[in-house]
């Protein structure tokens, strides 16, 4: 079918159908700061949690108890800018039950037992270490629920943006990649600053744990990055003015340098860790990075934090700025009404 100016979908809370009113897809509501924040502090929920449950089966005993309490209060940062953009917080006390019912078919209903999923098991883990349980087979049990939690929070919004056929520059099979890659990027950059004030062989073997996972993850979040630009269908209206616009943003361009930079300095603080095949540089007497390369490490955690954040805001801002704008150019083809913004089977 073609349409000459605008697309239109059924109306948002109303049945599809032919009864259905049609309103033009680019003035839809769309979502906020209050939303990039709370993906990101999914991901970095997510994939702490995800971390501290693999610190937890190779028994690290101190780095989890700080780590278990920053999960937690990321968890509820999260929920707080969810209910924050829905306007809505009563509506938080219903919404696990409904979406169980909904759970088969719709991805905003995973991500609810996702995410609740994960405040409740980092709040049953965070209080194991708080009041020190010395029960190995409860904190290992939690502690990889959690992770499986966390993970699955951290990619589900992936999965959720990539299902909605009506934003084609999110409609795509990277994103999730992407999302994962950059949770890991943020939650060891948060990891290594709760390592760096700590003191001990444990917090040794933590700062070049995550030293080494930082520099690594850097290099999956580029590569994420450039496979979701290189999946781009660009020729499509949608994805041509998302695509341009992600590129000509002083936020990407921000992202990317901020990237380049963590993966050339952690990087380069990496290379001690690997010991012999690097003797110019080598570890301190202690075992541990020499002290210059430890602040280094966590000036370049801060900014790993920072980027994270844009990685998330990025994608989600460019392709509601098509969303509103694409609509508007003439001539466009369609075979089927596109689904709007928040149309994934339930909204809660």
């Amino acid at each position: 079918m073609r349409k000459m100016g605008l697309y239109t979908a059924p109306a948002p809370n109303t049945p599809y159908g032919i009864q259905s009113p049609l309103l033009q897809i680019n003035q839809y509501p769309l979502w906020s700061e209050y939303v990039a924040l709370a993906l990101y502090f999914t991901e970095l929920a997510g994939m702490l949690m995800a971390i501290v449950g693999i610190l937890e089966i190779r028994k690290y005993s101190k780095i989890v108890k700080p780590t278990s309490v920053a999960v937690f209060a990321s968890s509820v940062l999260a929920l707080l800018f969810f209910d924050l953009d829905l306007g809505r917080p009563t509506r938080g006390f219903y919404a696990p039950l409904e979406a169980i019912f909904n759970f088969g078919h719709s991805w905003m209903a995973r991500g609810v037992i996702f995410v609740g999923g994960l405040l409740l098991f980092s709040f049953i883990y965070m209080i194991l270490n708080l009041f020190n349980v010395k029960k190995r087979w409860l904190r290992v049990t939690i502690a990889v629920i959690g992770m499986f939690a966390g993970i699955f929070s951290t990619v589900y919004s992936g999965f959720e943006l990539a299902a909605t056929t009506g934003v084609p520059f999110w409609n795509n099979g990277a994103l999730p990649l992407l999302y994962l890659a950059d949770g890991v990027f943020v939650g060891s950059a948060l990891a290594y600053i709760i390592a760096f004030f700590m003191k001990g062989e444990e917090a040794i073997k933590s700062r070049i744990l995550f030293t080494r996972l930082l520099a690594f993850s850097t290099i999956a979040v580029l590569s994420s990055w450039f496979l979701f630009l290189a999946s781009t269908n660009y020729i499509n209206c949608f994805n041509e003015v998302a695509y341009y616009y992600l590129l000509s943003s002083p936020t990407f361009t921000l992202d990317l340098a901020l990237e380049f930079v963590t993966l050339a300095l952690s990087g380069f603080t990496t290379f001690p860790t690997f010991g012999p095949w690097f003797p110019v540089m080598k570890l301190d007497s202690s075992g541990d990075l020499p002290k210059a390369l430890k602040y280094t490490m966590l000036a370049i955690a801060i900014i790993a934090l920072f980027a994270g954040y844009l990685t998330r805001a990025d994608v989600l801002f460019a392709g509601q700025y098509a969303y509103q704008v694409a609509p508007m150019a003439p001539f466009q083809d369609t075979s089927s009404q596109p689904v709007p913004i928040g149309a994934f089977g339930w909204r809660g």
